[in-house]
């Protein structure tokens, strides 16, 4: 059977086949074209993976289960429990938004303070609200992305995987050759020079993380503090540290 078949036969995008093919929890065959075939097993496969899915269970969950690490039994009494918990979590949304629509609330005349206080009634209770100290994580997960400039502060990422992986093998490129070019103007060339240089470009990708860090640091206990003007002494510290390693270098040589 093709994907298309299964896309078809189980409605679902060929995207979802494709993911959970590759967190490895079912591996189809491939012909002698080179193609998938699935097996009426591996369809049968997808459709448990799909229902647990559907159910709230984690993809580790899953393979947990398939692969026999855990009990379906414990696995459903995890789920229940979880489950459990995020409707506890929507009880008191929902109760407050029934009250406000009951109410014919508009932006306009909303009362915060009113609601507020509602809302910490609702919780006295017993009735719990979505926990907001996830957008905290979130956003600080997003502000590290963008200062490290691998996403946008959307949280988007700036490039693609295979973007990324090709300005990283650009970049060692450029930088070996270069440095085996100074070797052949000003030394002779050797074989050990190519490795020299990619083990001098490595160095200072580490210096420049262990200097990043504690600059990200800084930066987020002093706002204010200009952001240019901060890489740019954290891009000469990088550059008095690469150049005292290399003294020292020769020196010990």
């Amino acid at each position: 059977m093709t994907i298309k078949e299964v896309e078809q036969n189980l409605n679902v995008p060929r995207a979802t086949v494709r993911f959970y093919e590759k967190e490895g929890l079912f591996s189809p065959v491939r012909g002698e074209n080179g193609y998938r075939e699935y097996s009426e097993e591996d369809v049968v496969l997808l459709k448990k993976i799909i229902i647990f899915r559907k159910l709230g269970f984690a993809v580790s969950d899953i393979e947990d289960v398939l692969d026999g690490a855990k009990p379906m039994s414990e696995a459903l009494e995890n789920n229940m429990e979880n489950l459990t918990r995020q409707m506890q979590e929507l009880q008191g949304a929902l109760t407050l938004c029934r009250k406000m629509q009951e109410n014919g609330e508009q932006i306009e005349t909303f009362d915060a303070d009113k609601y507020w206080n509602a809302v910490e009634e609702e919780e006295r209770k017993g009735n719990r609200f979505l926990d907001i100290a996830k957008d905290v994580v979130r956003f600080e997960k997003a502000t590290v992305l963008e200062f490290f400039a691998i996403a946008h502060d959307d949280g988007k990422p700036v490039d693609d995987i295979r973007a990324v992986l090709i300005k990283i093998a650009a970049t060692t490129f450029g930088f070996c050759f270069g440095w085996c070019l100074l070797e052949c103007i000003f030394g002779e060339f050797s074989i050990e020079t190519f490795g020299k240089a990619l083990s001098t470009f490595v160095g200072m990708l580490v210096i420049e993380i262990v200097v990043a860090v504690p600059t990200y640091f800084y930066l987020k206990k002093h706002p204010k503090a200009k952001k240019k003007n901060v890489e740019l002494w954290m891009a000469l510290g990088i550059l008095v540290v690469l150049v005292v390693g290399l003294v020292v270098v020769k020196l010990v040589k």
